[in-house]
């Protein structure tokens, strides 16, 4: 099984699949990280980010773990054996759940940010709506579905390098924007500690580290898969998102401390082509980061439908399911924009339970040996769960959108004000400063017909008393 497995997605060595690992992490979830660090403060920040990282890498050794004592090769074979079919159809359906719901975020990222970039620079006569889904077809058809049909994860581990490589670009950008404020003393101003930032941080940073869905996939793709190997490629793929997410944070936070850090750090960025074409860069790996995202959806719903796992399906059955994820996404995308109440509400129950809860019962269930890392790693998942749903909840009764959660639907929130992750997009900026001018423009007509009521009031008065004085 493990040799028709490793022929299905091609041998990958050890460092295209720290790659490949550390590329199913980070994403524009990185733009989200200096307002965490500005919520919970830059000491309390930073210990979260770590504990993040030490919680991650728990859960995938111990989602590795319970495989080879299952003598199984997929998370959802896994699951069939502790819990038999519910158990195997739990993981599917959380897994087409975050898999797809951030492949939605992403087309919707694309859709916000692209248009109101190319109208500053090419002058159109359709409307932004119409140049959305124009711009997001076009990366769906022409970039997203024909990556997604790379079945060798030796040719995707060369996506995985690039976008890597994009965001250590990304994090020096930062860093020269952060040397001003290192000189001029505006450090002075940053908080270290905040305990109420909780609430609205964990959730973000829990969901960026989530890589549980595609980890026996790499597994299984190594040429000589051992437990010892792929325990080295965890260690790896998430000291490097570690890093590139701590000194995203870190110098993002720096250089704008002086000011409120948005939940997209680009809206703190000044208007330039640096950084217009830094976005485009975000753009560009959410559209080549697809096939991460397709891969272990098509394996789920492959085996909810045809009970296919480990054997090869057809070329047909291969093609229809991958149209049928892309294409869902990207209508999706198109005909619901505001779609962050389902996105992070499937972040804050899917991925507790299946990232955080689920291997350590796994592996606590097929082990005799006590285990008290998987004793704690569940009753973390557990609270982690219960502090997203009330972060959800807090933000939508506080009317700060949806989502607790920075909406990432512009470069990850996705509706204006704030869209998975609450961001603030071009797109959602334009409409909100139409609606301003709205608004504004309806004030000046209500103030002018009561000046005119009132002056209209006082002729009157005043010719009722003439009438009076006159004999």
């Amino acid at each position: 099984l493990l040799t028709r497995a490793r022929k299905m997605s091609g041998g990958v060595g050890t460092l295209k699949g720290v790659l490949n690992m550390a590329n199913s992490m980070i994403g524009v979830g990185i733009l989200a990280m200096p307002f965490c660090v500005q919520e919970c403060g830059l000491i309390l920040g930073s210990l979260v980010l770590l504990l993040a990282a030490i919680l991650t890498l728990w859960s995938c050794k111990m989602l590795i773990m319970a495989s080879h004592l299952a003598k199984a090769l997929t998370y959802g074979c896994v699951a069939e054996t502790v819990h038999g079919k519910w158990g195997m159809f739990l993981v599917h359906i959380s897994t087409i759940g975050i898999n797809v719901g951030t492949a939605i975020a992403c087309f919707i990222i694309i859709g916000d940010s692209i248009p109101p970039i190319l109208t500053n620079y090419v002058t159109l006569t359709v409307s932004l709506v119409v140049l959305r889904t124009v711009v997001m077809t076009l990366m769906g058809v022409l970039v997203a579905f024909p990556l997604c049909l790379i079945k060798d994860l030796n040719t995707i581990s060369h996506v995985s390098t690039f976008c890597i490589s994009f965001y250590i670009l990304f994090v020096v950008q930062l860093s020269i924007t952060a040397f001003p404020a290192l000189t001029d003393g505006s450090l002075e101003s940053a908080v270290l500690w905040r305990w109420e930032g909780l609430l609205t941080s964990v959730p973000i940073i829990s969901v960026t580290f989530s890589c549980q869905t595609l980890l026996l996939t790499v597994y299984t793709a190594e040429p000589d898969p051992t437990p010892r190997k792929m325990s080295f490629i965890i260690d790896a793929g998430i000291l490097l998102v570690t890093l590139i997410y701590s000194l995203g944070a870190l110098l993002g936070y720096i250089s704008y401390c002086t000011a409120q850090v948005k939940g997209d750090v680009f809206a703190n960025m000044p208007i330039t082509f640096v950084v217009q074409l830094t976005r485009l860069g975000f753009c560009l790996t959410a559209a080549t980061s697809f096939p991460l995202l397709v891969l272990p959806s098509r394996e789920s719903i492959n085996s909810l439908l045809y009970g296919q796992v480990s054997l090869p399906i057809s070329r047909k059955q291969f093609v229809l399911t991958t149209a049928l994820i892309v294409g869902f996404s990207l209508l999706v995308a198109i005909l619901f924009p505001k779609v962050e109440v389902v996105l992070t509400i499937t972040g804050a129950t899917m991925v507790p339970f299946l990232c955080y809860m689920y291997p350590p019962i796994l592996l606590l269930k097929l082990s005799t040996a006590p285990n008290k890392k998987a004793k704690i790693l569940v009753v973390v998942g557990v609270l982690l769960m219960v502090l997203s749903v009330a972060s959800v909840v807090f933000s939508s009764t506080e009317g700060g959108g949806a989502s607790g959660l920075p909406v990432i639907t512009g470069p990850l929130n996705l509706t204006p004000p704030l869209s998975p992750q609450g961001v603030v997009t071009p797109l959602a900026l334009a409409q909100q400063r139409e609606h301003k001018n709205i608004d504004r423009n309806r004030r000046h007509a209500d103030m002018s017909a009561r000046s005119n009521m009132v002056v209209q009031h006082a002729a009157n008065s005043a010719d009722k008393k003439r009438h009076r004085l006159l004999p």
